[in-house]
């Protein structure tokens, strides 16, 4: 049931130059098994009328995996402070492999919302190609 409001906002750095990007939509929470879960969907804009499934899953303070269902074909981020893990990143020519070290977690998501702060880097055969902050807020629906 989405009876929350996810706010999602990420910058991206890239030779000194930053991007931002901002999406508010519907989610849901729940936990099990000691993870907590946030599902969304955001609008994709290569598609006429096609979402992409989300799932934010925060599996302990220091690691949260991102993962995205785009055109059918699966995306996971793996964010672990301290830790650089190789991912297959999905994008609209095709899968690509690249480096993600996240430098900082801050996470405080309960039933009630909350906050995460990440900051990581991206590399492709370990040079950093790009720098990221991204804040997730969850409210429930219906408070300010």
């Amino acid at each position: 049931m989405d009876n929350y409001i996810i706010t999602i906002s990420g910058t991206q750095t890239v030779d000194d130059e930053s991007d931002t990007i901002d999406i508010t939509t519907s989610a849901s929470y729940t936990e099990r098994s000691g993870k907590k879960y946030i599902r969304y969907k955001e609008y994709n804009p290569n598609s006429d009328g096609e979402y992409v499934s989300n799932t934010i899953i925060i599996e302990s303070e220091k690691k949260i995996i991102l993962r995205k269902l785009f055109e059918g074909k699966p995306t996971e981020l793996i964010l672990d402070r301290g830790v650089r893990h190789q991912c297959m990143y999905t994008t609209p020519i095709g899968y690509m492999s690249i480096g993600i070290y996240a430098e900082s977690i801050v996470t405080d998501i309960s039933k009630n919302g909350g906050t995460i702060v990440i900051d990581y880097t991206i590399d492709f055969n370990t040079d950093i190609q790009s720098e990221h902050h991204l804040e997730i807020v969850l409210k429930k629906k219906g408070e300010t």
